[in-house]
């Protein structure tokens, strides 16, 4: 056989056993926006989805029943919403224009508080929705006190704050930002209880639900979990060049979901960095021929299925599996 037709064959083998080993059937699909998404959030068990198409008002939507609860805008001009969060009690929600932050009650629908932040990257929200951490363009980020509306603490950078995350029992905010820093704040005392240097900007961090884990990602770079008291890594996921659009931990957090821009879930162990399965939704009608890239990540209360919304505004439930 041919050197380079042999080397064809043996890649497009390879190829075709790595596609048999990814799981392609969910167990139920929405359609939460056909004109495709900016942003997304899910609440921490699912139930509910927090979605925005470009320069369009956020729906918060009853995952379960697919029911569009209500819309929500910050001003008359309507800026658009670039970053969303829910409460892990489900009671509150948080929208970022790119200049204001608004407040919502999720069961009236009526809006509680409302901000001017100047150039607002991220935002991550309680567990009982009563702070959150803002990410902004001017090298910081804030830690916000959403019921008596006053700056906490003010976490600094040496360049834009790209991404953010809290521990669901309130100990520590996450922040990565372009200086290539991810940094671990002690929300008791403001101060940085850790710091974690890659080569890359950080653009994607998660936290666990008890603040033991961490999770960093440097775009185009290595994805890294760390252990938040002792500061150590504990695994670096095998890919050499990966990109995260969302995360999230299990709720004991021995595993950790990543979606990418190619509409890509894997599942990892936490400690061991091992790879536990992968899910791809086939090309075909309901992904259309271009790609869609995984924006919002979340596990049912149980642990034992996840929910997926994708930028071109589908949203899917899975079961979970290990192989």
């Amino acid at each position: 056989m041919d050197h380079y037709l042999k080397a064809g064959f043996l890649l497009l083998s390879a190829s075709l056993l790595t596609a048999c080993q990814y799981e392609s059937h969910s167990e139920k699909v929405w359609t939460h926006d056909e004109a495709g998404l900016f942003s997304a959030s899910f609440s921490k068990d699912g139930t509910l989805a927090l979605v925005a198409a470009s320069g369009a008002p956020a729906h918060l939507i009853d995952v379960n029943t697919d029911n569009h609860l209500h819309e929500w805008q910050h001003t008359d001009k309507n800026a658009g919403i670039i970053a969303s969060a829910i409460s892990a009690n489900n009671k509150h929600a948080i929208t970022a224009e790119s200049n204001s932050l608004a407040l919502w009650e999720t069961k009236s629908g009526k809006i509680i508080g409302y901000w001017d932040f100047p150039t607002i990257t991220d935002i991550a929200i309680s567990d009982n929705g009563r702070r959150a951490v803002i990410g902004m363009e001017s090298n910081k980020a804030y830690y916000f006190d959403l019921y008596h509306g006053r700056i906490i603490h003010t976490f600094y950078h040496d360049g834009v704050v790209n991404t953010v995350a809290l521990s669901n029992n309130n100990q520590y905010a996450l922040t990565g930002g372009n200086d290539q820093y991810a940094n671990l704040w002690d929300l008791k005392t403001g101060e940085r209880a850790q710091q974690w240097r890659q080569n890359f900007k950080i653009y994607n961090v998660a936290l666990s639900d008890d603040g033991r884990y961490a999770l960093s990602n440097a775009s185009l770079g290595k994805a890294r979990l760390w252990d938040t008291l002792s500061g150590k890594m504990l695994s670096q996921l095998p890919m050499r060049y990966m990109t995260i659009s969302a995360s999230t931990f299990s709720p004991d957090g021995s595993t950790i979901l990543t979606g990418r821009p190619n509409q890509r879930i894997d599942l990892w162990d936490v400690k061991t960095g091992t790879l536990l399965n992968t899910w791809l939704q086939p090309k075909g009608a309901l992904w259309g021929n271009t790609a869609a890239a995984i924006i919002a990540l979340s596990f049912s209360a149980d642990g034992q299925y996840f929910f997926s919304e994708a930028s071109n505004g589908i949203a899917q439930k899975w079961k979970v599996t290990k192989k």
